[in-house]
This record gives structure tokens, C-alpha cells and sequence, in this order.
């Protein structure tokens, strides 16, 4: 099977991960498990704070920003067909706001501020307040100054009315993310001095030298002359790298070893969500072929693939049926450190260096 690159705008990409799977879980992973688990809110009527939340991916405690204290925020099931009903509450010093990212609302429940709304003042309640008239996976985030990199982001799944055309047995929301101890300001601001500050991929003497060899001289030049006509560099995939982010799953980086429960055969549904701030991932379960059937919240027909692309903000369903723990490789790019062999590890590590990680589930005894 090949790579399957869905048709979409947005089609410059980065790579991050899938979560491994197990049928048993030993007993010291159970604690990890517990803290992977996200809380879910269901129904027509929620109560959600924007505020300050403890956080510490490095090892470097530092204050983030959430909903209802957690990051990422609670996955909201709601059902094709209702009227949902959202008091949202601002607990920061700063406006805030929530846009319903991919749902349709009308224009004054959008929450995007100075657009269709004023946002939400320090210490205020706004109540969103609109029908459901879609199903799928899709996302909710700040739309107010950086907000949305500081950890107010979170999954909104949709059940349809007329049930799912893909039967499956579990349903798990696999949020991908990027995170950086560095504030979103000190961030854009190295950006604006200097736009490849986090791009350490650069061509060099050495690249030049073997590209002559291998195109001749003429050709490498006329090449270079061409990219220093556009100032920019051919590894410029992206603007901020893993020399500043770490990789979420589940708002978890590597070592935290996101599982989730499964018995072999099961069909499982795993629904990816892009919620970072400019990362873009390949995702890739070794081994186990997965079946997308939904793209940004739209059933497709079901096409099989090993691996995909899911750029900023896009979200895909795939369903997978597992045999047994089935380890998976997470690559963000621009990809600057070597591959990992594509085996199963026995113990539960984690491996990362700068901007790629290799994740291998947990094992069952």
C-alpha cells in the first residue's frame, strides 16, 4: 500500500504520531495511562473557564493557559441535531475568546473577536448558544493573541443522527500539538529579525560539493542563484522547529507513552486532530494499515494507507484493527535527527531529539 496524501489546501506538512495500543496494561504504565486519559463533557449544556494552568512538558515548570484546568481543554460530544448551549468564562487578565473551529454557527457565535463577536472581557461569561447541524470531528481553540499556543485548544466530536456508515468497537481522540517553554512572542519575535531563526537544516559547502557532483556545476549554481532570488532556503518546510517545540499527544510529549485499551481484532476508531500551532505531522502505526474514512469532519469513501499528512488544523478519522500492541513512529517535520529501526521495544521508552520522536507502546506481558 502506498502513502495516501489527502487533496487538501493545505498540503506543506510536518509528522507527529499515532498512539500505540495494548490489550493488557502492566501495572506501572496504569499511572501513565490515568494521565493520558482526557475528560469528556456530553450533552447540550457546558460550563467552561479559560484561565492560568500549571504546566511542565521539559521538566521546566511554567504557567500555560487552559479550560477547566486542563490542557487540552475537554472533549466535547455533542449530537447532530441538538441546540448546544456553552457558558464560556474568562479567568485570565486579558480578553479571551473560543471559535468553534470547522462547525457551522451563526456569524455572532463564531467567536473570532473584532469579526464576529467583541470577545470575552476579563472575569466574564459569554453563552455561545447555536444548532448542531453537522456530525464529525472537529475542534474548539482561542482565537485571541497567541492564547491558542499556550494550551486553549480542545476536541469536538460530533455524533451523527443516523449513526456511523464504519462500524467500530472503540473511539479514541488522538490530539497532536506543539509546545514551547519559549513564549509565543519571544517566538515571533526571533521570526520577525530573523526568519530561519529555528531552521537549523541549511545547506552548506558539503551539499554544494556533492550536488555538483552528482547535477554538475552549472546546474547547482543556476539552483542556488534561483533560491537566493526567492531568499529563501529549499529546508524551509516550516518556521518554527523542533529546536523550540516539543510534540504533544494528548497535550502528553513522548515519554509520557499515550495507550489506549484495545482487545486484538477490535475495529478502532481513531480520530487525529491537529490543534498545533504551525507543526504539521506524518503519522504512521508500524506495521498496521489504517483506513481513513472521515477527513475535517466529512465521511470519504474508506481508503487504506500506511501513512498520512495532517496539515494545521485538519482533522482524519481512520480505523485500525490491531493484533497486539502495535508501537508507532511519530516524525514532525522538517526531520533532523535519524530514523529508528521499525521494531517493537519490549520496555516502555521514549526517544527524541530535536524535532522526531519514536514512540513504541507498552508492552503486554
Amino acid at each position: 500500500m502506498n502513502s495516501f496524501v489527502p487533496p487538501t489546501r493545505r498540503h506543506f506538512l510536518q509528522s507527529a504520531a499515532a498512539a500505540g495500543a495494548l490489550f493488557l496494561v502492566p501495572w506501572p504504565l496504569q499511572r501513565a495511562l490515568a494521565a493520558s486519559r482526557a475528560p469528556v463533557l456530553s450533552g447540550t449544556e457546558f460550563q467552561l473557564e479559560i484561565g492560568p494552568v500549571p504546566m511542565n512538558v521539559t521538566g521546566r515548570p511554567i504557567t500555560a493557559t487552559g479550560i477547566n484546568g486542563q490542557i487540552p481543554a475537554p472533549i466535547l460530544r455533542w449530537r447532530e441535531g441538538d441546540t448546544v448551549t456553552l457558558a464560556v468564562t474568562n479567568r485570565l487578565s486579558e480578553p479571551s475568546s473560543i471559535h468553534w473551529h470547522g462547525v457551522r454557527t451563526p456569524a455572532p457565535m463564531d467567536g473570532v473577536p473584532g469579526l464576529s463577536f467583541p470577545g470575552i472581557p476579563p472575569g466574564e461569561t459569554f453563552v455561545y448558544r447555536f444548532p448542531v447541524h453537522q456530525s464529525g470531528t472537529y475542534w474548539y481553540h482561542s482565537h485571541s493573541g497567541f492564547q491558542e499556543q499556550t494550551g486553549v485548544y480542545g476536541p469536538i466530536v460530533i455524533a451523527p443522527r443516523d449513526g456511523y456508515a464504519q462500524g467500530f468497537d472503540r473511539d479514541y481522540v488522538v490530539m497532536l500539538s506543539d509546545w514551547s517553554d519559549e513564549s509565543p512572542d519571544t517566538i515571533v519575535s526571533n521570526l520577525k529579525f530573523q526568519s530561519n531563526y529555528y531552521n537549523y537544516g541549511q545547506r552548506t559547502l558539503g551539499t554544494f560539493i556533492n550536488d555538483a557532483q552528482r547535477k554538475g556545476l552549472s546546474e547547482t549554481v543556476a539552483d542556488r542563484l534561483e533560491w537566493g532570488k526567492m531568499r529563501m532556503s529549499p529546508t524551509d518546510i516550516l518556521d518554527v522547529s523542533g529546536a523550540t517545540y516539543t510534540y504533544l499527544i494528548n497535550g502528553q510529549p513522548a515519554r509520557a507513552n499515550w495507550t489506549a485499551l484495545f482487545r486484538p481484532g477490535e475495529r478502532v476508531r481513531l480520530r487525529f486532530i491537529n490543534g498545533s500551532s504551525m507543526s504539521i505531522f506524518d503519522v504512521r502505526i508500524d506495521g498496521l494499515p489504517m483506513t481513513v474514512v472521515q477527513a475535517d469532519g466529512n465521511d470519504v469513501a474508506p481508503v487504506t494507507v500506511d501513512e498520512f499528512r495532517i496539515s494545521v488544523a485538519e482533522t482524519y478519522d481512520v480505523i485500525v484493527q490491531p493484533p497486539a500492541a502495535a508501537p508507532t513512529r511519530s516524525l514532525p517535520r522538517p526531520r533532523t535527527a535519524p530514523a529508528m529501526p521499525a521494531a517493537p521495544w519490549r520496555r516502555a521508552r521514549a526517544w527524541r531529539r530535536r524535532s522526531r520522536r519514536w514512540i513504541p507502546a507498552p508492552y503486554a506481558p
